[in-house]
């Protein structure tokens, strides 16, 4: 079975720190870092969708936002013999305030602007190191 996926992630900076969001237990990666973000529903506008994802998972609001790039990739999936096209859209937007969780027992229990150079004793996912690749080449 094949099946496409889209998602929209927020990568954004400031102060030489970034934004990031803690995987909950129970979703997959469990326990990692990663950037705010996550899947566009069925007929939802990707803006929307992450304005949606970034306010659950940071509480912040975006003031606007800019698109840097894409990530298109497939993957297999194991036992059930399924590939995913994973097309996941970068976005960066200027965000003011302190972030917390807004949706209870989602996908992520904690979010926090987190030093660019502590990012690599952290366990993290590779959407991260692809973010800052777009950003930098923006």
């Amino acid at each position: 079975m094949q099946r496409t996926r889209v998602g929209c992630y927020l990568v954004s900076t400031n102060n030489d720190h970034i934004l990031l969001a803690h995987v909950a237990p129970g979703y997959g990666p469990a326990n990692k870092w990663t950037l705010p973000g996550g899947g566009v529903e069925w007929g939802e506008d990707p803006s929307d969708a992450l304005r949606r994802e970034v306010f659950e998972e940071t509480g912040f609001e975006l003031d606007g936002f800019r698109y840097i790039g894409v990530d298109s990739r497939v993957l297999a999936k194991g036992n059930r013999n399924e590939e995913l096209h994973w097309i996941r859209l970068f976005f960066t937007a200027d965000l003011h305030g302190e972030p917390r969780v807004i949706e209870i027992d989602g996908s992520v229990d904690d979010a926090r602007w987190t030093p660019l150079a502590d990012i690599a004793q952290l366990d993290t996912v590779e959407i991260i190191e692809v973010g800052l690749r777009l950003l930098g080449s923006t």
